[in-house]
């Protein structure tokens, strides 16, 4: 939706077609230049292929200035076209990360450019697919500056709970997927005993649901620290923000994030985050100087790191001041950044 909402405006003679292969109905109309193709009520059978070819016809028919393509593996598909329109690839970081010695590197080295989300991505397209540096421009994510913004805690979700306004509370909020272990609940469970003999009113929510939860649950027994672990189950889109806002830190030391938006959205509410430093998650934080960054795979470090946020032991005194790190959320990635960053990335790889 971002990236469409900032192609209408970028192109303001243009028509632009959109292609969801898993929408059931179409998005809201944003604009009578948009037309809106949709697949989901397909069988998963048949779905690819008709998606696949249905855009492929569209685009020898129309000939469209050119074509932007939300996953890497879609350029299977688009290769076929050659060199007829110029085919642009937003890439993210674990779908690609060690996967380009095969078909889908040798798809994206047709590719006109690439539009990786961040550096850290960036690179890898360059070492891993031997894709030229001048082929690749990167885009970071955005985020809603109207839905994420400070806050007082919600009331409501204290009492839902058990918490007390001064509490100390980390959040995480992520699938709880066994496929996405590295998003860090572990660490931060591992690094809690420690924690608690500092700060004993510490809780550590724990959102999202999956089939990870129950060891996740587990793990918090047998480190004798699962009273102090809220598990929220899924949070709705419209008590996000009031989560974010419900922590002082929002803690998720990943090793497999090619962005990260739930940084972002944190930021954004006034909460500075801690993350890893093996994967893109620090240019969300801009390289640190928005929260914390620190191996992701060493319980004592994040214990060192939170301590220090608690007690004020760190020359960042902005991570206590929720309206300054907004304010740095919009002004590197909010709606305008990413408007500016995608235009330069379009004039310089298709000129269009």
């Amino acid at each position: 939706m971002f990236c469409l909402e900032a192609l209408l405006e970028l192109y303001p003679n243009h028509q632009i077609s959109v292609f969801a292969k898993n929408d059931r109905v179409p998005l809201p109309a944003l604009s009578p230049r948009v037309r809106h193709h949709v697949f989901g009520r397909w069988s998963s059978r048949l779905r690819t292929l008709i998606y696949a070819a249905s855009g492929l016809v569209q685009a020898l028919w129309e000939r469209p200035a050119f074509i932007l393509t939300t996953h890497p593996h879609f350029m299977k598909a688009l290769r076929l076209l050659g060199r007829r329109t110029p085919t642009l690839v937003s890439a993210h970081g674990i779908e690609i990360w060690g996967h380009l010695d095969g078909s889908l590197g040798a798809a994206l080295r047709q590719a006109t450019g690439l539009l990786p989300v961040s550096q850290f991505t960036s690179e890898v397209l360059q070492k891993e697919g031997g894709i030229p540096a001048s082929r690749i421009r990167a885009v970071p994510n955005t985020f809603r500056e109207d839905l994420f913004t400070p806050g007082p805690k919600s009331v409501d979700l204290l009492k839902r709970y058990g918490l007390k306004p001064d509490q100390p509370v980390l959040l995480t909020v992520a699938r709880l997927a066994a496929s996405e272990r590295y998003k860090g609940q572990d660490q931060i469970l591992q690094a809690l005993p420690r924690l608690l003999q500092e700060l004993p009113d510490l809780r550590y929510l724990i959102g999202g649901r999956g089939d990870d939860e129950t060891r996740l649950r587990q793990m918090a027994i047998d480190l004798g620290v699962a009273h102090a672990v809220i598990f929220t189950g899924f949070i709705p889109e419209a008590e996000l923000a009031d989560h974010y806002r419900l922590a002082d830190l929002y803690v998720m030391p990943s090793t497999g994030e090619g962005f990260g938006i739930v940084y972002l959205e944190s930021l954004a509410c006034g909460r500075p985050c801690l993350a890893g430093n093996l994967d893109a998650s620090s240019e969300a934080l801009d390289g640190g100087r928005l929260g914390f960054v620190i191996d992701p795979k060493d319980p004592q470090a994040i214990g060192n790191a939170i301590l220090r946020f608690y007690r004020r032991d760190h020359n960042q005194p902005w991570l206590h001041e929720p309206e300054k790190l907004h304010e740095q959320a919009v002004k590197l990635f909010g709606k305008a950044a990413f408007e500016k960053s995608l235009a330069c990335a379009l004039k310089e790889l298709v000129n269009v």
